[in-house]
């Protein structure tokens, strides 16, 4: 699944699905290495959907939940080898980068051991390093989306 992509999910399960495989492809392939991901798409397209299916896949014991008004959520993770943190970043009502600066996100993003997740990616795209994992999720129709993973 690595490497350029594109799949068709008809449902929210199908994607969860392609969540799940991914964060476990990545985490085998990465081995400890910081790992990136920019998730975009309109409104509703299921960048939350995507977000919490990944985090299961590593053994968050909770559903995530989007973390727009706090900007930045962390969860520790203990049966990834190689990996230790989560962090999930929802960018939605920022203007630009210059928010996350104050949360250490050069740190976040650069760390052994860390994964991030960032909802509205396209937002903050100039402190992105340019090894990270573009997800962007197509709303088709109501229930169908195409999900290009670059």
């Amino acid at each position: 699944m690595l490497g350029r992509m594109k799949h068709v999910s008809h449902s929210p399960e199908q994607t969860q699905e392609i969540a799940r495989v991914l964060a476990e492809q990545l985490v085998k392939k990465c081995a400890g290495e910081p790992i990136v991901i920019a998730l975009e798409g309109e409104l509703g397209a299921g960048k939350t959907v995507f977000a919490q299916a990944f985090a299961e896949a590593l053994g968050v014991p909770h559903r995530l939940k989007s973390p727009t008004f706090v900007l930045m959520k962390h969860y520790q993770l203990s049966d990834i080898v190689g990996y230790e943190d989560l962090y999930h970043l929802d960018c939605y009502r920022l203007q630009d980068f210059k928010d996350l600066v104050a949360l250490g996100i050069e740190d976040v993003l650069n760390k052994k051991g860390n994964i991030v997740l960032i909802e509205w990616a396209e937002r903050v795209v100039e402190i992105l390093p340019a090894d990270r994992i573009t997800i962007f999720i197509n709303h088709i129709d109501e229930t169908t989306r195409e999900i290009s993973i670059n």
